[in-house]
């Protein structure tokens, strides 16, 4: 049996209390919130306690990540950058969940990258004595190889988190990888280190495509990855009210699952 979450940036639009029912009349087992659309939009701690209340869902949270890199070479720049990632930790402990995922730096110029690895190590050692303090987990998500990013692979987080890998879990997003044998890969040697998988298609370098429109075969893909037992995340983002990319996502899930 699949658990599936949505991602809330698919309903970037939506009230808090339009995302929680859209969630479960859609018959899926939860959200991740992201901090950003949290903030940005206003929403309220007691609205969502409220919500969760009602509604029999899931959570975990997705930390801010945009304008933000951990790893930076401006220290003012990673100073910040930590800074908004401790409060979506906060905001996770004042919801009462237990997980963020925080996306981990990268370069700030792919010619100027001999102390990144250290910037980001020293980011990360105040974040994770910083969540565990609230007993929060934090999950590094698994970035896209692209020239600026080097947290992209399992073997690439061991050499950046050094002693403190263990004490991270790790987002797999099937998006980033290159082949569904680099997933599969992933999974077999460091499923017990992988808290949930990201999930969306893509069409060459576009990522974050709709399930049915990409190069991956997801309907062969979902069942398989499915069978971890982890949760599968719907990612995406749509700014629209009619929550095109959402049902689309939707109505392909439900023809698998």
């Amino acid at each position: 049996m699949a658990t599936i979450y949505i991602s809330s940036s698919l309903l970037w639009n939506c009230s808090l209390e339009e995302i929680f029912d859209w969630t479960y009349r859609s018959q899926l087992d939860g959200i991740e919130l992201w901090a950003q659309q949290f903030f940005s939009r206003e929403y309220r701690r007691n609205d969502y306690l409220r919500l969760t209340a009602l509604y029999p869902l899931k959570s975990c949270v997705h930390s801010q990540s945009w304008d933000l890199n951990l790893a930076s070479l401006n220290e003012g720049i990673r100073r910040q950058s930590v800074a908004e990632v401790k409060k979506s930790i906060e905001l996770a402990d004042s919801l009462g969940l237990d997980e963020v995922t925080v996306h981990p730096g990268r370069h700030t110029l792919p010619g100027a990258s001999e102390h990144s690895g250290d910037y980001l190590r020293e980011s990360l050692k105040e974040l994770l004595d910083y969540a565990g303090k609230l007993q929060i987990k934090i999950s590094l998500e698994i970035m896209e190889k692209t020239p600026k990013e080097f947290a992209t692979s399992m073997e690439a987080m061991k050499q950046i988190c050094g002693s403190m890998f263990s004490s991270f879990c790790y987002t797999l997003d099937a998006a980033h990888c290159d082949s569904t044998e680099e997933i599969f890969r992933t999974l077999k040697d460091y499923g017990s280190h992988i808290s949930k998988i990201h999930v969306s298609n893509r069409k060459g370098n576009q990522l974050h495509t709709p399930l049915d429109r990409g190069d991956y075969d997801m309907r062969a893909l979902l069942p398989q990855l499915a069978r971890f037992g982890l949760p599968l995340v719907i990612e995406g983002f749509d700014n629209g009210r009619e929550l095109s990319a959402a049902a689309e996502n939707l109505h392909f899930i439900q023809t698998i699952f």
